[in-house]
């Protein structure tokens, strides 16, 4: 009598039987592979952000310092060309010989080519600064396009943050799939038992499909 009582609570705890079993066997198993791939994505997703968001401050460093680099040649050339202006407007030519020598190597040569047009009778001539191979310009080109590589690699580190953060989540869920799966086994009412699995069951599957939704990288 004894021994039929303790054999009806085993079948109870273990889900009604060698089927339910296996049931549990085929949650836990599919469990564990979806958690080792969440696991695994969600550590090469945190890998990417990292080297996006490396990739954008780097982008912003060079930014920053061709942006300095262009506001130092900007401030001095404009400088010693007012000087110079005015030395030749005045009609002292030693003076605007003496401060064409303090122009830089890549800037004499447009100065040369602005007094050639006698600026001081020809109103249609430009500054020698808007000359397109004035490197200020090429400079702050490069740094626009810094900026704009920079701002691309933040947008892909967010994503990947996301990514990551999506793939962490189903891993916790994954391992509440376990625990739930683990803990029926624990109980000698066959109501509970089945209710656990079932729960379990449903959440294995919507983490599964949300696996199946997440983007993935390899």
């Amino acid at each position: 009598m004894a021994d039929s009582s303790h054999e009806t609570v085993n079948d109870s705890r273990f889900f009604a039987g060698p089927s339910g079993e296996l049931v549990i066997a085929l949650i836990l198993a599919a469990t564990v592979v979806a958690t080792s791939w969440s696991a695994f994505q969600a550590g090469k997703w945190g890998a990417a952000m990292t080297v996006a968001f490396n990739e954008a401050s780097e982008d912003r460093t060079v930014a920053a310092s061709d942006l300095a680099q262009a506001g130092r040649d900007v401030t001095g050339d404009r400088a010693t060309f007012s000087s110079f202006v005015l030395a030749i407007g005045s009609g002292d030519h030693g003076a605007a010989r003496v401060l064409f020598t303090e122009f830089r190597d890549e800037v004499q040569p447009l100065i040369e080519s602005w007094v050639a047009l006698d600026p001081l009778t020809n109103p249609d001539v430009g500054s020698p600064f808007e000359d397109e191979s004035y490197s200020a310009i090429a400079t702050l080109e490069t740094a626009a396009d810094a900026l704009t590589e920079a701002e691309s690699f933040t947008t892909i580190a967010l994503e990947a943050k996301a990514n990551a953060g999506n793939y962490t989540l189903a891993t916790v869920a994954f391992a509440i799939v376990l625990f739930l799966a683990g803990l029926s086994r624990q109980f000698d009412t066959k109501a509970v038992t089945i209710a656990l699995v079932g729960l379990s069951g449903v959440l294995l599957i919507v983490g599964v499909a949300t696996l199946i939704a997440l983007p993935t990288l390899v």
